[in-house]
Formats: C-alpha cells, sequence, structure tokens
C-alpha cells in the first residue's frame, strides 16, 4: 500500500509540475503581423507588365507603371471581423497623376487573412503561417480550387534594393510543362505586408518552347507607410 501511496504522490506532483510549465509557456503567436491593417496606410509598388499576342505574330509589350494601394476606411462586417477597404491607384512613370482603378476589401480574422478583389474573395494568408502549410486559396470563391503553400519561411529578402529581414512566401499556382506555364506567387513581410507579387501565365510552341501568347507581371514594393 505504501508503495502505491507513493506512485499516486509521485503522479500528481509530476501533473502539477506539468499544469505549471503549461501556464507558464509563452504563448504561441499566430504572426498577424504579415499581414498589418490599419486606416490610412499605404503601399506603392513598381510593376513590370510584359504581354505576349499570338494574335499578332506573337508580338511583346511591355508596360511600365506604379500602384498605390490605400487604406481609406474600414467597418465591421456580418460575421464581426473589422473590413478596411482598400482604394487602388495607378500612375504612368512619366506622370505625377494618381488615377483611381478600384476598391479592394481586405481583412484579418483569428484563423486567416481575405482579400476580395473583382467580386471575388481569396484566403492570402493562414494563422499562424508555418512552412509547408497548405490551404484552399479559393474556398471564399467560386473560382475552383487551388492549394496555397508557404514555400519560404522567416527569411530575409532583398526587393527593390530593400532587404527584409522576415519574410514568408507562398506559391499560389505552379504549373510547368511543354505547352504552358501557370505561376503566381506573393511574398509578405513581417509589419510590413506584400511586398512582392509574380504572376505567369503563357502558352509556348510544343516543338521549340517559344512563347506564343499569355502574359507576365510583377508587383515590387517601392514605399510604404
Amino acid at each position: 500500500m505504501k508503495k502505491l501511496g507513493y506512485a499516486v504522490l509521485i503522479f500528481v506532483v509530476m501533473l502539477a509540475s506539468s499544469c505549471t510549465k503549461e501556464k507558464n509557456a509563452a504563448p504561441k503567436s499566430f504572426q498577424y503581423e504579415y499581414y498589418p491593417l490599419a486606416k490610412t496606410k499605404v503601399w506603392v509598388y513598381d510593376v513590370d507588365s510584359t504581354h505576349i499576342d499570338k494574335f499578332n505574330n506573337s508580338r511583346v509589350t511591355n508596360f511600365k507603371f506604379q500602384i498605390k494601394d490605400s487604406i481609406a476606411d474600414f467597418f465591421i462586417g456580418l460575421s464581426g471581423d473589422t473590413i478596411f477597404r482598400v482604394e487602388r491607384y495607378k500612375k504612368q512613370n512619366n506622370s505625377n497623376i494618381w488615377v483611381f482603378q478600384k476598391s479592394i476589401a481586405r481583412s484579418k480574422s483569428i484563423r486567416a487573412a481575405e482579400e476580395t478583389l473583382d467580386n471575388q474573395t481569396f484566403v492570402r494568408l493562414i494563422f499562424p503561417p508555418e512552412f509547408g502549410a497548405q490551404w484552399n486559396g479559393n474556398s471564399r470563391n467560386n473560382i475552383g480550387e487551388q492549394s496555397y503553400t508557404i514555400t519560404d519561411f522567416e527569411v530575409a529578402k532583398e526587393v527593390n534594393g530593400i532587404n527584409y529581414p522576415t519574410t514568408l512566401s507562398i506559391t499560389q499556382i505552379d504549373v510547368n510543362n511543354l505547352i504552358e506555364e501557370d505561376f503566381a506567387t506573393e511574398t509578405y513581410a513581417k509589419d510590413i505586408g506584400l511586398i512582392y507579387k509574380e504572376v505567369k501565365n503563357i502558352e509556348k510552341d510544343i516543338s521549340s518552347g517559344r512563347i506564343l501568347d499569355g502574359f507576365i507581371y510583377s508587383f515590387k514594393l517601392r514605399a510604404n507607410n
């Protein structure tokens, strides 16, 4: 009986010790800093866009301009989340005039960051993010399932000559074969948000590999506040 009593006592002590450690452990960070949202925040991007038109003998046209995303206001949605209204403006490189393009809605819940663009809602990021995490980026729209994957996590990256010490990258699409390349990726920096985006959708000649049709564009963060 004494041995049984000692065993129970030891178990109780170990259980109490375990509970104490759990109480004292630092709370897990959901790292919401990768998708900061606040009124008056502004991001300015350099955009490089190339279009290939097969109906004009695969003519290549390149456009360079700037995009500004500015949070203009916010409201509380039906689910209780704060939804931020982002106004997007475009400016040609040789101009000082910003021209309004569209409104975008961005929100951040406990487990996900969402963006509504052209009447379609995308799950841009999940919380807490971690390397290799996957989710359906189109779960909130009717486009069709698309697996997003975090392919880089908490790494330093340089964009437009600026070094960002803590970033994560998400591969949204990655198809590459003899007749097409379909690729999309986004990179977010902690406390900054989106710093880089690249989209490629091209059709290739199966024999030569020459690009026949499609487009390639990239967003590179120029400035933010």
